[in-house]
């Protein structure tokens, strides 16, 4: 550790009057990790106004390149556009959005839509017919299990975000609760016309095979885990937070998918070339109620094009 030296690796300062500055360790640091590069800026916010020296050596320029490095890996279909002396016109939404917290207002509508009463209707969604009560809503209260109607009227508002602004989000498909059970019914097993008029193009405006990732929620008896068919990197996937493991569901889904595309498209798709993924670096949930939750946030994170 010379003079004048940042060891961000260690989060610290030591600086003195040195003449030298090494910025290498912003730059080489790993662009892909959010959360590292988020603690790297703080500190060097704080040297910079503590320390006047270090931004005359470079360490804020350095350490905003690697934040456009970073949002080029998280987001490569979205910043095409950037240009070198650019902010990225996303960088507050990938910092900020995925942990916004709840103002006083909203916690305040939050305390009084859990007090109301169990038959008064609090959301009334028209292009879903999904209706919640008040005691659909209590499942979102801590210790409950969520519920199908709260489950799948999230996946149709994640859905109209991805609408709302393309260019922000990954193009997925968003299946309900009940599509699996449809695909694989314990009693006949495998039954891919019974979700045959599930997506025509009539229905949904695309084909699933032009979608980057498509969700599926999967109910195992008393718990949600998810699966997805990753288009855009060439593999199924299997996430459980309590990284349980189930070959024949994603066995399925590919099976499903090669239907799919024969089906709506007439093409022959070969998968057997794609990856089985059962995700290991994930959060997982510490209690025995907030599979469900966990769940939904794996996907609002997968079709935001953000690793967990």
């Amino acid at each position: 550790m010379g003079n004048g030296f940042v060891n961000l690796k260690n989060r610290s300062f030591m600086v003195d009057d040195g003449s030298q500055a090494n910025s290498s360790f912003v730059l080489n640091l790993p662009v892909t990790d959010v959360t590292s590069y988020e603690a790297d800026r703080k500190a060097v916010e704080s040297a910079e106004h503590r320390i006047s020296k270090l931004k005359a050596r470079g360490y804020g320029d350095s350490l905003k390149e690697r934040g456009r490095a970073l949002l080029r890996s998280l987001f490569p279909f979205s910043f095409s556009f950037w240009k070198q002396d650019e902010e990225p016109l996303l960088f507050q939404d990938v910092r900020r959005e995925a942990f916004l917290p709840l103002s006083r207002e909203e916690e305040t509508v939050v305390k009084r839509a859990f007090s109301a009463y169990d038959s008064t209707i609090l959301v009334a969604h028209e292009n879903s017919n999904i209706d919640i009560t008040g005691k659909i809503l209590r499942c979102l209260k801590p210790g409950e299990w969520l519920n199908d109607e709260v489950i799948n009227l999230y996946m149709v508002l994640l859905k109209e975000r991805e609408a709302r602004e393309p260019k922000k989000f990954l193009k997925c498909h968003f299946f309900n609760t009940f599509f699996f059970t449809k695909l694989v019914n314990s009693g006949t097993g495998y039954n891919y016309g019974a979700v045959r008029r599930w997506t025509s193009m009539k229905r949904l405006g695309y084909y699933l095979k032009d979608c980057d990732k498509i969700f599926i929620p999967i109910h195992m008896n008393i718990h949600w885990t998810l699966a997805v068919i990753n288009i855009k990197d060439r593999k199924f996937q299997y996430l459980d937070s309590f990284k349980g493991r189930e070959p024949k569901i994603l066995d399925a889904l590919a099976r499903y998918f090669v239907d799919e595309v024969n089906d709506k498209s007439k093409v022959d798709l070969d998968v057997s070339g794609w990856r089985q993924e059962f995700v290991q670096d994930l959060p997982m949930q510490r209690n025995g109620y907030d599979c469900g939750m966990f769940m939904l946030k794996y996907i609002d994170f997968y079709s935001r094009g953000l690793d967990l």
